[in-house]
């Protein structure tokens, strides 16, 4: 009996490093001035915390609430509604295609220099690794620790590749730090140069502490069932729990029925539950819509459920890391993390340069997104654009559904069998997309989708 407790113990610790995070953003004035979400601070304490040996705590008790909160949080996002826009198609899809287009190359283009990064590891170590130490970093950086724990749990099972399940983790936690780290001064900078679109930016002390104050508090949505029934937070719960259900079932099927199928065997895998979770959820929404019954989950509170999830994941994914297997891989893992953000910063700068329209926005929005997540890029980009009048907050939103599409190649065909390829060979396919990527960029300028000389009202939603 006392053995289910363990889980929810688990869950108390991570609640409780969340709280030390909430205090230490609304009292301590670096932590303001870089706008380290308390979920970070949270896990970093948590991290010295578990591998302290304080409590007989250990990291490997955090990973699986990492890989379900991250589960979770891409199911509850396919939950949530499209919102309501008056914006039309022409002035959404210049932004997001750029945002696409850059994303996806950042994504191949990082995995390309942190192989490199290994092999000027071993050319001055005597310890040989393998390359795909390398190309793992973008899979933490691009995708954050659920997918970065995802293949490298993968390579670790099927490959025999010695800790890229925790060191797809390390990535992902270095991401989200390198983004505030770099993107808060750059955010600005933009700000002080008057760079911004949006001239109503200014740090307020609700966004600096991360508390509302007392009068000023937000409802975070409606009420879609009678309380004399079954409460509205349970209808979410419930229906996400069903969509979980029904996608442990299904691969529990299709792993050993379908994994050596070809096009979709790669895809028949535990790593990529998100992946076909995402599926049953779109499925649960349409299915709902036409029944006539979709309104009963409310957006407001999808949106909640997907950002708790978030939290979660973060505190646990700082929490899983183990202090031996970063001491112990200090260098290559420094290395390549340089690597990845030398590389990132320079194609966001120098492709967001060229813009003509909404740069700096575009440019910090998606810094955040290649160095930890959407909710990064947002955070970020609220600094610049604080109540997101500009229009690319949508374009990020459109941008998410986008990128499945352009590195679906890469990501669920390439990405699996990596360790088994050439290593040479995965190089010069990554080399391939990136620059493809690129040229698509190229491309999509000669097309002059660009702002014209018409002049926007103040206010409206504007175009790339």
């Amino acid at each position: 009996m006392l053995e289910t407790y363990q889980g929810f113990l688990t869950l108390g610790i991570i609640g409780a490093m969340l709280l030390i995070g909430i205090f230490l953003r609304a009292n301590v004035k670096v932590f303001q001035s870089y706008l380290v979400p308390a979920a970070i601070l949270g896990g970093i304490v948590g991290f010295f915390l578990v591998n302290s040996g304080v409590g007989n705590l250990t990291s490997d008790s955090f990973l699986p609430f990492t890989l379900h909160a991250f589960n979770i949080s891409f199911m509850s996002l396919c939950l949530t509604a499209p919102s309501a826009t008056s914006t039309t198609r022409k002035e959404y899809l210049r932004g997001s295609m750029w945002m696409t287009l850059i994303w996806t190359a950042s994504f191949a283009l990082q995995a390309a220099a942190g192989a490199g990064a290994i092999w000027a590891y071993n050319a001055f170590s005597p310890d040989f690794l393998d390359p795909a130490y390398g190309f793992l970093v973008t899979h933490g950086f691009t995708q954050g620790p659920g997918q970065g724990l995802a293949i490298g749990g993968m390579w670790e099972n099927e490959f025999g590749i010695a800790d890229t399940r925790v060191l797809g983790l390390i990535y992902a936690n270095i991401g989200f730090i390198i983004a505030f780290i770099l993107g808060v001064p750059v955010a600005r900078w933009i700000v002080s140069k008057n760079f911004n679109t949006n001239k109503k930016a200014k740090i307020t002390p609700e966004f600096l502490r991360g508390i509302y104050a007392d009068k000023k508090k937000h409802a975070i949505g409606h009420e879609t069932t009678h309380s004399s029934n079954v409460d509205t937070f349970a209808v979410h719960i419930a229906i996400l729990g069903v969509a979980y259900f029904i996608t442990y079932h299904w691969l529990s099927w299709a792993v050993p029925n379908l994994k050596g199928t070809p096009g979709i065997g790669p895809l028949c895998s535990w790593g990529f539950f998100f992946l076909h979770g995402l599926v049953v959820c779109l499925i649960i929404r349409f299915i709902m819509t036409k029944l006539g019954c979709a309104h009963l989950l409310d957006n407001g509170v999808q949106k909640h459920l997907t950002s708790l999830s978030v939290d979660i994941m973060l505190v646990a994914s700082f929490m899983s890391v183990k202090l031996s297997i970063l001491t112990a891989y200090i260098v290559p893992i420094v290395l390549v993390c340089l690597a990845a953000t030398a590389v990132t910063f320079t194609l966001i700068w120098i492709c967001g340069r060229k813009l003509n329209h909404l740069g700096p926005e575009r440019m910090i929005a998606q810094f955040g997104c290649c160095c930890g997540a959407t909710a990064n890029g947002l955070l970020l980009l609220r600094i610049v654009d604080p109540d997101y009048s500009t229009g690319v907050s949508m374009e990020l939103a459109f941008f998410n559904v986008a990128i499945v599409v352009t590195t679906f190649p890469m990501l669920c065909l390439l990405a699996p069998i990596v360790p088994s390829l050439p290593s040479l060979t995965v190089l010069g396919y990554y080399l391939l997309y990136g620059f493809g990527t690129l040229f698509g960029i190229y491309y999509l300028g000669n097309m002059k989708l660009k702002k014209g000389k018409e002049k926007l009202p103040q206010g409206a939603n504007a175009e790339a």
